[in-house]
């Protein structure tokens, strides 16, 4: 009886650190993930430095983090060699830049009043993320031939923002530069107005979709350019709603089918981390913290996956479908740094992995990843 009371509390012990039964079997992550949106605290308020020292490299899986550039810009590499000759493709990856402002007008709307009183993260208040913006913005500019804003530019939706958005991005990178440069995701911040705050908006998503899309310089669902006849950059929502939309799904087919047939290496970006689809990354370690609350994060079990419902199962399917043409998936959301590979195959079938890389905030200091296609 003794042997089998202790057998029944290792198994229960076990049990509890799988976590099978509380989501219908699904495996839940050991260190839940509580976003910035519902944080009762500034998420930067316990940020902790684990980069390495100045100069120093450490290897990231097939990446590298790369300190400093002379204006003090964190720049994480990742080079991607192709075979195929011909002159370098350089884009620049930066993600949640936070823009938090309000004008006049905004506070005369009672729901952003109550943002601006209840919102915690005050470390970004008032434009204070604009600086650092701003700097690996003019640094993206200097070595890119695209720029890519993966989500939460803004951290809520009012005319201050949308304003700091137009200022810094779509006047300096954006077409009124002549450029047409810059691509911006939409994140989970950008339709919202209560941002904590107590007073309810009542407004229809729709209606706070349709303000971004006349404040956006390209469609904020997708959006794909082609570089020097070598590259495809392909940036498409899932951040508004955590899902893909139907509407991608006809558009992401047609260009993978025109990436297959000219040779391009395709490069996606959105916001939130899609499922790796291999266990080991069940309970992964941030090699770069930002928010304390994602250190660990469950790339295996959360997120979208092959057996997602609608469109963005069809999505899911035709990224890991076509492993040898998609090099990279570039995202954010988590405030950290990760670095994953999702399990993928090639269009005869065979296995192959598809690196995911997740990028910390730039509202958290002056960080960018940079992509090389050689």
């Amino acid at each position: 009886m003794k042997k089998y009371k202790i057998s029944l509390i290792i198994l229960l012990c076990v049990s509890l650190l799988l976590g099978g039964c509380g989501n219908g079997g699904e495996a839940q992550n050991i260190v839940e993930a509580v976003t910035d949106a519902t944080s009762s605290a500034d998420p930067t308020d316990s940020m902790t430095e684990t980069q390495p020292d100045k100069d120093k490299e450490v290897t990231m899986g097939s990446n590298i983090w790369k300190y400093k550039t002379e204006n003090g810009v964190s720049v994480r590499e990742v080079v991607i060699n192709t075979d195929k000759g011909g002159e370098d493709v350089n884009v620049v990856q930066i993600t949640d830049t936070h823009y938090w402002a309000f004008t006049e007008n905004d506070l005369k709307n009672p729901v952003l009043a109550s943002t601006k009183e209840k919102r915690v993260w005050r470390t970004i208040a008032n434009g204070a993320s604009v600086s650092k913006a701003e700097k690996v913005l003019a640094y993206a500019d200097s070595v890119a031939d695209q720029i890519v804003v993966t989500g939460d530019a803004i951290d809520f939706l009012s005319e201050g923002t949308l304003n700091l958005v137009k200022s810094t991005m779509w006047d300096k990178y954006g077409k009124a530069s002549g450029n047409d440069k810059i691509m911006v995701t939409m994140g989970n911040h950008e339709p919202l107005r209560q941002m904590q705050g107590t007073v309810a908006d009542t407004t229809t998503l729709e209606s706070r979709l349709e303000i971004l899309q006349d404040a956006w310089e390209h469609d904020i669902y997708y959006t794909s350019k082609v570089l020097k006849d070598k590259v495809m950059v392909i940036q498409l929502d899932n951040g508004i709603k955590e899902l893909f939309w139907d509407c991608q799904v006809s558009q992401l087919k047609g260009d993978l089918a025109l990436a297959r047939e000219n040779g391009y290496t395709v490069l996606l970006f959105y916001h939130i981390p899609i499922s790796t689809g291999n266990a080991k990354y069940y309970n992964t370690k941030a090699s770069v913290i930002g928010d304390q609350n994602n250190a660990y994060a469950n790339f295996y079990s959360k997120g979208i996956n092959q057996y997602s419902e609608g469109a963005s199962g069809e999505i899911y399917n035709l990224i890991i479908n076509n492993g040898d043409i998609i090099k990279g998936c570039f995202c954010g959301h988590k405030h950290c740094d990760y670095y994953t590979e999702i399990d993928a195959k090639t269009a005869d079938g065979t296995a192959t992995v598809i690196p995911q890389y997740i990028l910390i905030g730039a509202a958290y200091g002056p960080n960018v990843l940079k992509v090389t296609v050689k």
